[in-house]
């Protein structure tokens, strides 16, 4: 009788899968993106790796997400394409890395290179490349990645814009919630506990998303600076440059999610990390003598921050401008705002080095001269002006223009007289206009370029932007940046 009872308990106790299943496991995922500037001053990869090895020394599993918009642009980049960027970052060993927007920097071949010199997969969800029949060679949809008992699967979007922003014309982008979706439940098919997503863009699906299962954490870059609103517990937002973002969980019996919180860490407030500072210094070392080269001085203070490039006369650009003018032996010039990229202000005297100039001007743009119409004219000051309202870029400094249009008005009907030289445009006059390869080939929804004549001009060792100015700077020795009043908003005028 005595052994019977014991046998039946024992039967029972091992019956029971709550007495023997695991214990709620806690793990952490930190999340960082939107770092090219390698050497960052302040707040650099050494400081993630600090962040990165304490929290791996901890009993409790790490998962290491990077959000990307990291390969470029950036006066490094200008040289090796990013590659330094992937060189740090597997030494940093993250679990996926999402591709962004600004990965595209340097196009899509590049981008396929730097995703096979990585250790680590390169995540992009909604991205169809007809050559391939699939995503873009060397990146993955998705991807399953495990620490101790907890399988995550990643997925990762990219703006749909991004195809006109870098003249990406052979990709496609997606529908975003579809990819989701299938992606979702592949990872799922395959074990994955938790489904994380890592984006760039406003989606206004994504609370629905969070809320019915189909992701349990959405994490969100901030490329620009701005304030993001949280509209779901589950969706994490990088507030600022150069902060990580850490959150810690436990997942419950049935891979729940539970006690979430997230903590925001200022990198600058981090030390650095010895051997990955090093790394850094073995990449911008061999660069600096180079970089620290004096061109000349300005004699004005000048700013190249967004918003006093992005949809307003800017003083540097216009020198930009008048000098592709003037380099090409064009009539006229023009190149879209987002080239310039140093976000930067220069008091008065400042000694302009070429590494300022590389800051400033990034991509490895070459001049083009275009033969274009007035109506052609017309036409493409109206798409640069459609981007004002969010500053995404395309709107055009000029030379040899004079632009009077109304940022309020309409979209399509915002130009309200086009000067060409001092006369006004005539429909069906051809013009020799110089502009940059990337608008060419139609980036930034110029798709009318890149239908229009290219004609010839003297340019050794295919010069690019960047060199050109140098050039100009070094050939003045002391530079005035003017406003000459090229570009006017009608609705802004009286204001202060």
């Amino acid at each position: 009788m005595t052994v019977f009872f014991r046998l039946t308990l024992l039967a029972l106790l091992f019956s029971n899968p709550l007495l023997f299943s695991r214990a709620e496991s806690e793990f952490t995922i930190i999340y960082a993106a939107e770092m090219a500037e390698a050497n960052h001053p302040e707040a650099n990869f050494s400081h993630l790796a600090t962040l990165l090895k304490q929290s791996r020394s901890n009993s409790s599993p790490t998962f290491f997400l990077f959000g990307g918009g990291s390969i470029g642009p950036s006066p490094l980049g200008f040289f090796d394409r990013g590659a330094h960027i992937i060189d740090i970052l597997n030494s940093l060993e993250p679990d996926a890395m999402a591709v962004s927007h600004r990965d595209f920097a340097y196009l899509s071949e590049e981008l396929s290179q730097r995703a096979y010199e990585a250790a680590f997969p390169l995540v992009l969800s909604n991205l169809y490349d007809p050559m391939t029949e699939d995503n873009l060679d060397g990146l993955v949809d998705s991807i399953l990645v495990q620490q101790a008992d907890i399988k995550l699967g990643v997925i990762a979007l990219v703006a749909p814009y991004v195809v006109q922003q870098y003249a990406l014309n052979r990709l496609h982008v997606t529908p975003a919630e579809q990819a989701i979706s299938r992606q979702a439940a592949r990872l799922k098919a395959q074990g994955a506990h938790l489904v994380v997503l890592m984006h760039t863009i406003e989606l206004d699906f994504l609370p629905e998303l969070l809320t019915n299962g189909t992701l349990d954490l959405a994490f969100r870059n901030n490329y620009d600076g701005q304030q993001l609103l949280r509209d779901h517990p589950r969706l994490v937002l990088q507030q600022q440059l150069n902060q990580a973002v850490v959150v810690t969980a436990e997942v419950d019996l049935d891979y729940q999610l539970d006690k979430l919180t997230t903590t925001y860490i200022d990198l600058a407030t981090l030390p650095a990390d010895p051997d990955i500072a090093r790394k850094i210094v073995d990449h911008t070392q061999r660069l600096q003598l180079l970089l620290q080269e004096p061109l000349g001085r300005t004699a004005v203070s000048f700013t190249t921050l967004r918003q006093e490039v992005r949809n307003t006369e800017n003083a540097f650009a216009n020198f930009v401008a008048d000098t592709l003018k003037n380099y090409t032996g064009a009539q006229l010039a023009f190149f879209n705002s987002g080239t310039i990229r140093g976000v930067q202000d220069y008091p008065a005297g400042s000694m302009l080095t070429r590494g300022d100039i590389l800051a400033e001007l990034p991509f490895r743009n070459t001049p083009v001269l275009l033969q274009l119409s007035g109506l052609d004219l017309l036409s493409i000051f109206e798409h640069g002006l459609s981007g004002l309202d969010n500053q995404r870029g395309f709107f055009l400094q000029v030379s040899g223009f004079t632009l009077l249009f109304d940022s309020t008005a309409p979209i399509g009907s915002r130009v309200i007289k086009l000067l060409v030289n001092g006369d006004p445009v005539i429909n069906s006059k051809m013009y020799n206009v110089a502009t940059l390869e990337y608008l060419a080939e139609g980036g930034d929804g110029f798709e009318i370029l890149e239908k229009r004549s290219k004609l010839n001009y003297f340019n050794p060792s295919d010069r690019n932007i960047a060199d050109i100015v140098a050039a100009a700077i070094k050939k003045q020795q002391t530079i005035k940046l003017i406003k000459d009043g090229r570009l006017q908003d009608i609705s802004k005028q009286g204001q202060p």
